[in-house]
């Protein structure tokens, strides 16, 4: 047994040791295999796909009045998204100085240009109108690619100063009869400007009735200039034919002591705001004011 151990001890461990090998070579192929395998369910839940870059470029606005503004943006989409032109527009929202204000707004969309319309009465109306500033967030969902599948979503901002049109009110009516064919009415009117910016009124034009009955009408050429955060005070003398007027009317204006008045007219308005054109504002102002006699 002693000789046996002898001569055949070398022949095991050589076994052994093979045995070892075989087992360390299965093992290190089983890791690469799941090693493998783990790197292709990796790759296939995480592709490595480029989105579309794309943005929302305020490129300006008009307005042919302070109460209905037109905002104008640029759409740019990179490779490897398509064009512009080939997206569809599916939905929008509008915020208004960090204020929801969808409904106040209409968007259009003709191939990569945006047109924003800003309603004002309803911004207004819906207590959205900010006091100064503006600043409006159009964010757009897109749809393009086959059977409108792919999806798109870009953000721009517009920032720009609120206009708001002139103020205006009726200090006092004053009749002027120095003269015996013509006599005068002296209207003392007081404008005022909210905006922070000047404002330049011309081409005024106006009509006066007192007691339900057309008085007189008048137009001024004058440019007025009413700087930001002001008023100013004038006097406009609107001429009254009695010639074609009724005796009793003339007596009734010359002898009276205050006035059911109502006092309509129409200016054009400049801004100085290059977006903003030069836009008409009116007035309808009534109510009661004493008659002096001058």
């Amino acid at each position: 047994m002693h000789c046996f151990s002898l001569i055949n001890g070398p022949k095991i461990i050589e076994a052994m040791k093979h045995i070892a090998r075989i087992h360390l070579a299965m093992l290190l192929f089983a890791l690469l295999i799941v090693s493998f395998l783990f790197s292709a369910c990796k790759t296939q839940a995480e592709p490595q796909i480029d989105s579309p870059a794309s943005q929302l470029i305020f490129t300006g606005m008009r307005a042919d009045n302070p109460m209905e503004l037109l905002l104008n943006f640029l759409l740019q989409i990179s490779p490897p998204g398509p064009s512009a032109e080939m997206t569809e527009l599916e939905s929008w929202q509008v915020v208004i100085n960090g204020a929801e204000a969808s409904s106040a707004f209409r968007v259009d969309k003709e191939g990569s240009l945006i047109h924003l319309k800003m309603d004002m009465a309803a911004l207004v109306a819906g207590g959205l109108a900010p006091q100064d500033n503006y600043e409006v967030s159009l964010t757009l969902n897109l749809s393009y690619g086959p059977d409108s599948q792919e999806r798109i979503v870009v953000s721009g901002l517009a920032a720009f100063p609120g206009v708001r049109e002139p103020e205006f009110s009726i200090s006092s009516i004053a009749i002027l009869k120095a003269e015996l064919v013509n006599t005068r009415f002296r209207v003392a009117i007081r404008i005022v400007n909210r905006n922070p910016f000047p404002v330049e009124l011309s081409a005024f034009r106006y009509e006066l009735y007192g007691n339900g009955r057309f008085w007189a009408d008048g137009a001024e050429r004058d440019i007025v200039v009413i700087p930001g955060m002001s008023a100013v005070e004038g006097r406009l003398f609107l001429p009254m034919n009695f010639i074609d007027m009724d005796r009793n009317l003339l007596d009734q204006i010359i002898n009276l002591v205050d006035v059911n008045y109502r006092f309509t007219g129409e200016m054009q308005v400049s801004t100085g705001i290059e977006y903003i054109p030069r836009f008409s504002s009116s007035f309808d102002l009534s109510g009661y004011s004493q008659v002096l006699d001058d």
